[in-house]
């Protein structure tokens, strides 16, 4: 089996989750290539994992024609009831004209990373998330101040690791509520990443849903990072995860 491995300009990983990627990769006997440009890959196995940005992977599965229209899961409807706030979506225009509705956390619904997840509280937080070509959809959640937050890593409905990437060390994470959370996540795809977060109040709540297809390491370790990366890749290209029964 191979892995595609993402670099700079230079050769060198791009990343810190890269050359994690690469370690775990190569830990499990996978042949490793490194790539810089997605367009200088010329074979087409699907079976072939990509590793690297959101961009390129997206690019590789548009290239090997298995990139459908997919909608981005980071508030499932089955899972609303972690939330512990309002979410809800909207345009960011409508957004821009509704001023009742300010003080909210708004990110992209259905193009991730077109702008960075940011909190709206007067005009100029809207310089550089209004596009005059088009009327993004986005999301809107009321604000939460999160003391702590955990990404949990889950693969295959099970919670492969959880790694806190934000706050305090010694927040307590209850998690029995998140392996609710991944049994009520019917729909869930064979690997992603789940953000809860505690609150000033100490209630645990659901930050978001990430697709595993491009997520970080957060710290989790390279053969986890490696298993999980194939699971997701094998899913969206519909091939055989060869690593599947570790």
């Amino acid at each position: 089996m191979r892995a595609y491995i993402q670099t700079n300009a230079k050769g060198d990983f791009y990343n810190v989750n890269a050359f994690i990627a690469n370690e775990g990769f190569t830990a499990l006997g996978w042949e490793t290539v490194k790539y810089h440009d997605i367009a200088g890959i010329q074979e087409r196995h699907p079976e072939h994992v990509v590793v690297g940005g959101i961009g390129n992977v997206r690019k590789r599965l548009e290239q090997l024609g298995v990139a459908g229209n997919r909608e981005e899961i980071d508030y499932p409807a089955c899972l609303a009831g972690y939330l512990g706030r309002k979410v809800w979506v909207t345009t960011m225009r409508e957004l821009f004209k509704d001023q009742e509705h300010w003080n909210v956390f708004v990110k992209p619904k259905d193009v991730t990373k077109k702008f960075a997840g940011t909190v709206v509280k007067e005009y100029k937080d809207f310089i550089g998330l209004m596009d005059d070509l088009e009327d993004a959809a986005v999301w809107c959640s009321e604000v939460v101040d999160f003391v702590t937050e955990w990404r949990c890593f889950i693969r295959y409905g099970e919670i492969l690791d959880i790694r806190r990437y934000k706050g305090a060390w010694d927040s307590k994470l209850d998690v029995n509520v998140i392996r609710n959370a991944v049994k009520d996540f019917k729909d869930a795809p064979a690997a992603y990443g789940m953000d809860f977060g505690i609150d000033k109040e100490g209630h645990m709540k659901l930050v978001e849903i990430n697709d595993g297809h491009s997520l970080g390491t957060y710290g989790i370790g390279a053969l986890d990072y490696a298993k999980f990366l194939s699971a997701r890749w094998a899913e969206l290209t519909g091939t055989t995860d060869e690593l599947r029964s570790l």
